[in-house]
């Protein structure tokens, strides 16, 4: 009988780790339409409107990312961003380089992607409510339609 236990374990164990694995993967994301990226530093204000059709099909792994990958090769925008257990982190995004206890700020229109913890923000940009974002670049869903902000935050 112990025998039988452990291998139920470790059969757990394994499943609980592939759902893990691929829980950052969002194949909820759009392929089609525009959406609205916007980077917010101080008074200056990058608006970008990306066609996803011309996003490669990465976007359904990447999120964000493949979005900010996309506009970097088209000579749009900068960014630098580790690795992290947790996927990408935004070191740098244009003119914001976070310093102290400064740290890059992401927002989304898409609700199931919105924080609801006791410390979201919401930003309005051209009538689009963006609360701050509960995943990280790397896992946020791309929506035709939403927007984007991205900002220097301190904490």
């Amino acid at each position: 009988m112990k025998k039988y236990a452990k291998i139920i374990t470790a059969i757990l164990l394994v499943s609980l780790l592939c759902v893990a694995l691929f829980a950052c993967v969002n194949p909820d994301s759009d392929k089609e339409g525009t959406m609205t990226l916007v980077v917010i530093d101080g008074d200056k204000v990058d608006e970008y409107v990306v066609d996803l059709a011309k996003i490669p099909s990465g976007n359904t792994q990447t999120g964000l990312m493949a979005v900010l990958d996309y506009l970097k090769e088209s000579g749009k925008l900068t960014y630098t961003a580790q690795d992290s257990a947790y996927g990408a982190y935004l070191t740098q995004i244009n003119s914001i380089v976070p310093q102290g206890n400064e740290f890059i700020a992401l927002y989304t229109s898409i609700a199931k992607d919105m924080s609801v913890g006791a410390y979201a923000t919401t930003i309005t940009y051209k009538g689009a409510s963006c609360t701050t974002s509960d995943f990280g670049a790397s896992a946020m869903s791309i929506l035709a339609g939403c927007t984007i902000i991205i900002t220097r935050g301190t904490y």
